[in-house]
């Protein structure tokens, strides 16, 4: 072997030692990263699966979210009437209501355009409305029904869109029947909203309903 080729074998095991070593000690200990190879984790981070957008996946706790993502999820912030409506009512229901499988919505400020949608403390579904991010299979928000059923083939299952007289809801989901890539598009025939998550909470139009 050349000087060459044992520096490259030197640098790549190198390398890989280092990505192992990056990776949060929770996440090396719970098995996740089985079903997630490490090459395919990183090739395809910030890209949608089944369960959300790479890495901070359906499933997580939000600490967890955090660890993997690097940066704080901030809560979404209310529109002035809903938040006038809601210090209107912040009294003893409002407290309950942010009980163990509260519904609600978080932020990461280097994720522009992206929302978590969280049950409590778990992540349940990410969603986006930004053509920037994409499905692992190169989907994005923007593309046509037609170039959903190339990438998709007979897994995409079609149904017709509650507000949109043309829409549709395009749903692919997981071997294990847990999840699911949720794609809704207008009259035009264009994907407008991508997400995933886990089942039923992705299936749901309104984020929490």
């Amino acid at each position: 072997m050349t000087g060459t080729g044992i520096r490259t074998q030197i640098h790549t095991h190198t390398r890989t030692r280092t990505m192992l070593h990056s990776w949060p000690a929770w996440l090396l200990g719970t098995g996740l990263l089985v079903a997630l190879p490490l090459p395919a984790a990183t090739a395809d981070a910030g890209r949608f699966t089944y369960q959300g957008l790479l890495p901070a996946v359906a499933g997580l706790d939000r600490a967890q979210a955090e660890a993997v993502l690097g940066q704080p999820l901030q809560p979404e912030p209310l529109p002035a009437a809903r938040a006038a409506s809601a210090t209107a009512a912040a009294t003893g229901a409002s407290t309950a209501a942010a009980g163990p499988g509260h519904c609600h919505h978080r932020l990461a400020a280097q994720q522009p355009g992206v929302r978590y949608t969280l049950a409590g403390d778990v992540i349940t579904r990410t969603e986006t409305r930004d053509a920037r991010y994409a499905t692992v299979s190169g989907v994005h928000v923007g593309d046509t029904v037609a170039q959903a059923r190339k990438a998709y083939g007979k897994r995409l299952r079609t149904a017709p869109h509650p507000y949109f007289s043309q829409g549709k809801v395009l749903t692919v989901g997981s071997p294990d029947g847990k999840f699911a890539l949720v794609m809704e598009t207008n009259d035009q025939g264009r994907i407008i909203t991508l997400r995933g998550g886990r089942l039923p909470e992705v299936a749901w139009l309104e984020g929490c309903a």
